[in-house]
């Protein structure tokens, strides 16, 4: 299945675009993620990390002070992004 949102046609055993017409063109391949997008899973790529080096080497960390780090690198990272994207916007 090409398009997993358009609808199946059982008789034929291919997919048809809902208006009739012709399948949407796929998106440009310069789109370019979203700052939040990447910010947001490095936190949760460093999570796991941190809960797996954790658990295997013993260590006893304080996870609400961790999960405050975390964060606050996460707003740094998202501000300082976002006016990246500003600046190159003007």
């Amino acid at each position: 299945m090409e398009h997993p949102a358009e609808p199946f046609n059982s008789h034929s055993g291919h997919t048809t675009p809902a208006d009739g017409g012709h399948a949407p063109s796929p998106t440009p391949a310069g789109h370019l993620l979203r700052v939040g997008t990447m910010v947001w899973g490095a936190v949760v790529v460093a999570m796991g990390i941190l809960i797996i080096v954790v658990n295997q080497a013993g260590l006893n960390l304080d996870a609400g002070q961790t999960a405050m780090w975390l964060l606050l690198g996460a707003g740094v990272a998202m501000v300082a992004g976002g006016a990246v994207n500003l600046l190159q916007r003007k």
